[in-house]
């Protein structure tokens, strides 16, 4: 199974009951790299409401069939063992956002 950077994959976490989805932000290094056993992720979660400040909204272009949002102000470590069902990768309006959120998060 090879993982790419911004692809969308299930997966659980330590801390979580069930299966997730999660926006893959690891450098492809780490990704191709098999000596590294963990990626990085983003939570995504079904909007309900208005969208919070820290997060950035996607949808079925970002392979979603319900307006979902990807929380950017908290990276995962995910085992790459641990991945599963990917729904493709978000598009690159999407990428530039959350590249965006994430620069204004973490003050980089």
């Amino acid at each position: 199974m090879k993982t790419r950077q911004w692809e969308v994959w299930k997966c659980r976490p330590e801390g979580f009951e069930r299966d997730h989805w999660f926006v893959i932000v690891s450098g492809q290094e780490r990704c191709d790299e098999p000596r590294h056993l963990l990626v990085n992720g983003l939570a995504c979660w079904t909007l309900r409401g208005d969208p919070p400040k820290l997060s950035v909204r996607l949808n079925g272009v970002d392979g979603f069939q319900m307006p979902t949002i990807c929380q950017c102000d908290f990276i995962y470590a995910l085992p790459k063992s641990g991945l599963h069902s990917t729904l493709g990768q978000v598009s690159w309006e999407r990428q530039q956002q959350i590249k965006s959120r994430l620069k204004e998060v973490l003050r980089l």
